[in-house]
């Protein structure tokens, strides 16, 4: 049996809580292009851990920064002479997400909403943790973790029913489970409603 036939999301219902929550994280940290991501479900609260370059790391929590001549001076003070040239360092950013940062980022992420009718990239991380929301969306599931690398993507859940569902899939897996829920979405709403149908 495919993977892609295992997880049936339902297109003709309204988003979801995890859609939409899942996605709204993805696109917070996508510009920090992670190595590894982990995010667990606590309460209300997701937590996010992620492990990327230092300098992407940095670039999410600046420091407060100087004003003009008083900046230039400042990097010419701590600029280090013969420092040698580094490889990629990585570091860990560590975020805590609660319902109402939910909201603020769906509504700050407006503007990022593809045109209608457009499928969005599975190469996005918004996009990718929103295929694995609308997955625990249409089980009426309740989120435990993510695991997210550059080869694989593992989650657990929680059904309905109350047992216990682990998966782990690659970016082509949810790739068909998106391309069903578009190809879905698109007939339902092709379908005319007050055409009568004998």
């Amino acid at each position: 049996m495919k993977l892609s036939e295992t997880f049936k999301v339902k297109s003709n219902e309204p988003a979801g809580y995890y859609d939409r929550a899942l996605r709204a994280i993805g696109q917070d940290l996508a510009d920090l292009f992670p190595q590894q991501l982990e995010i667990d479900y606590h309460g209300d609260n997701f937590e996010a851990r992620v492990r990327c370059d230092r300098k992407r790391s940095e670039k999410k929590s600046p420091q407060p920064q100087k004003s003009g001549l008083r900046n230039v001076f400042h990097k010419l003070a701590t600029y280090e002479l013969g420092k040698p040239a580094e490889g990629a360092e990585i570091a860990t950013f560590a975020r805590t997400y609660s319902p109402d940062d939910i909201t603020r980022l769906n509504e700050s992420g407006l503007h990022r909403r593809t045109q209608a009718g457009k499928i969005p990239d599975i190469h996005q991380l918004g996009e990718i943790l929103r295929t694995i929301g609308r997955i625990i969306d249409a089980d009426e599931g309740r989120l435990i973790k993510i695991f997210k690398d550059q080869r694989r993507i593992a989650f657990e859940y929680v059904e309905k029913s109350g047992a216990t569902r682990k998966a782990e899939m690659t970016l082509s897996d949810l790739y068909k489970i998106q391309k069903d829920y578009y190809q879905k979405r698109i007939d339902t709403h092709s379908v005319d409603p007050w055409k009568r149908h004998d």
